[in-house]
């Protein structure tokens, strides 16, 4: 047979004859005879052994007809998994090589065989159409855009649990290897070492560029990794500051009022190096300090007593853009301010804060963040001054944009306390927080805009400002059937009546949930054998006893 003339311009057809002469074959090379000069031909093409031609030229032609489980390809040859199961590295190499890509058919904490689909990538059935290999050492050129959100695809793809961790890496491998011409994936390239690192970075990239600045750790590491235990081991570095691409400052960690709730954003110089060449995309970038992007923010689920939730419900329907032009209209023709002022207040860990994040969210308008607390040392000499800038500068934000943002000062416990009668004993600091106060409560009764204040002292709170708020909120602590709730939103796992028993029996906050089932999820890792409930039942006995109340966190 002159093998080179009659098939080089037509390999198809020699892998679906290999692949009809595989039928049963039970990997018996002695039954393949008369295809011995096919498998030399794609042997040859693909710089490949007999073997592995055998088994690429059986995933080609079933590509087309099914996914290709183990399963799948055993019954075509006729013979049991386990025995193709010892044929693996084959596979493995063709992998390697890039020519067939492994998926797992479903997301899953544990790796099964049974889980594994293959499938042959266009490119090589179009090198055999078009026979010529060459066309596989082509490196796919990408612009940044394009590159980019190829990153993000895959990640999806990995979310979806179509494609392995270890998939993505080699991908994301030979991607920056092929476009280390772009100047930022240089960048990445030179600056990180760790492989997620590079992935981590282009990925956020990407959906900083889609208006995505901060990205939940913990939603980011579900998505990425198909091992528990990577994902955790990543979370840990990331919350701890001390994962390199934090230690590089390609990214910066975003504290928030809960340790369970972190995000991460890319810090400056790489969004400078990410719009050196697309400056006209640099608008985010160019924001005030201080304002946190609706889009940004992640949605999550909160649970509250009934009226609680229904105030919160209420806040909503009021700020979407059209309910809330046409109730300032109203307040306009009746001789109202044009604002909605709403104050948060309740014990620490009750979640105010989360709920404004929420609210903004769901109404469609980014937050222009004022938190009192940390910048009051700043105040004194220039209280006047910094409290009236605050609301000049929401103003002006206010006036430029298409929807109301929030202005939201956050624990504000100090400002909207008891004002200090005239005469006494009173520091210069008193003074001094009179003086502060004073200019709010004139700044709140003109107030144009949507305000929204947390502060967990409400009893303390200055009659003047109460009358200045359209809402008052109060947080409470959730009660058993509140706490069941989120311990079963927390773990889906538990059964019912293990969430029941779990809320009935410890009286603790969202907040403390949450690190609870945190906690549990790294000791049944640990402790295989360990049952869920019982885990959750030792930590909580052990911090708390029945019925002792240790409130921390956020009911989410």
């Amino acid at each position: 047979m002159k093998k080179n003339a009659i098939y080089d311009d037509d390999l198809l057809s020699v892998i679906e004859m290999i692949s009809s002469q595989a039928e049963g074959c039970k990997l018996n090379f002695r039954l393949l005879n008369d295809v011995s000069d096919e498998l030399e031909v794609i042997s040859g093409f693909f710089n490949i052994t007999r073997e592995q031609a055998l088994i690429l030229s059986c995933l080609t032609e079933l590509a087309f007809q099914r996914a290709i489980t183990l399963d799948v390809l055993a019954r075509h040859m006729g013979l049991s998994v386990l025995r193709l199961i010892k044929y693996l590295n084959d596979v493995d190499t063709l992998e390697s090589r890039g020519l067939v890509t492994k998926y797992t058919a479903r997301k899953s904490r544990q790796h099964a065989y049974n889980d594994v689909v293959y499938t042959v990538p266009f490119r090589v059935v179009d090198a055999l159409r078009k026979g010529d290999a060459s066309s596989l050492l082509v490196q796919e050129k990408y612009d940044l855009p394009m590159l980019l959100r190829k990153v993000s695809d895959l990640i999806d793809e990995r979310s979806e649990g179509n494609l392995t961790t270890q998939t993505v890496m080699k991908e994301i491998e030979r991607i920056i290897s092929s476009n280390r011409d772009i100047l930022f994936v240089s960048f990445i390239d030179d600056s990180l070492s760790l492989l997620v690192s590079k992935c981590t970075a282009l990925a956020m990239s990407y959906w900083r560029l889609k208006d995505r600045p901060n990205i939940s750790i913990e939603d980011y590491a579900s998505a990425l990794f198909d091992d528990f235990g990577d994902q955790l081991d990543f979370e840990q570095e990331m919350n701890s500051g001390t994962h390199e691409l934090i230690t590089k400052k390609i990214i910066k960690l975003s504290l928030s009022e809960f340790e369970s709730d972190r995000s991460v954003s890319l810090s400056e110089q790489t969004i400078r190096k990410l719009y050196q060449d697309y400056p006209s995309l640099l608008t985010a970038a160019a924001e005030a300090p201080g304002i946190i992007p609706h889009s940004g923010i992640n949605a999550k689920k909160l649970f509250f007593e009934s009226r609680t939730a229904l105030q919160l419900k209420e806040i909503e329907e009021m700020l979407k853009p059209s309910r809330f032009r046409a109730y300032c209209r109203t307040l306009k023709n009746n001789n109202f301010r044009m604002g909605v002022t709403a104050i948060f207040f309740g014990e620490p860990g009750t979640g105010k804060t989360e709920a404004v994040y929420q609210t903004a969210r769901k109404t469609g308008r980014d937050i222009f963040m004022v938190d009192l607390s940390q910048t009051k040392s700043k105040w004194f000499g220039e209280s006047e001054k910094v409290v009236r800038q605050i609301f000049t500068d929401y103003d002006t934000l206010r006036k430029s944009r298409r929807c109301e943002p929030i202005l939201f000062i956050n624990e504000a416990d100090g400002l909207f306390g008891r004002r200090m009668t005239s005469g006494g004993d009173h520091s210069s600091t008193d003074q001094t927080v009179n003086t502060i106060q004073n200019i709010l409560l004139q700044s709140l009764e003109n107030f144009e805009g949507i305000l929204m204040v947390t502060t967990n002292l409400a009893g303390n709170l200055d009659k003047a400002f109460e009358r200045r708020f359209s809402f008052r909120v109060e947080f409470r602590n959730p009660d058993a059937a509140c706490r069941k709730m989120i311990w079963k939103n927390k773990l889906p796992e538990l059964s019912g009546k293990e969430a029941e028993m779990l809320g009935e029996k410890f009286s603790i906050s969202g907040g403390e949930i949450d690190v609870y089932a945190r906690q549990a999820l790294l000791k049944s890792v640990l402790k295989k054998n360990g049952h869920l409930y019982d885990i959750l039942e030792e930590s909580c006995r052990k911090d708390n006893g029945f019925g002792s109340a240790r409130r921390i966190g956020f009911v989410s």
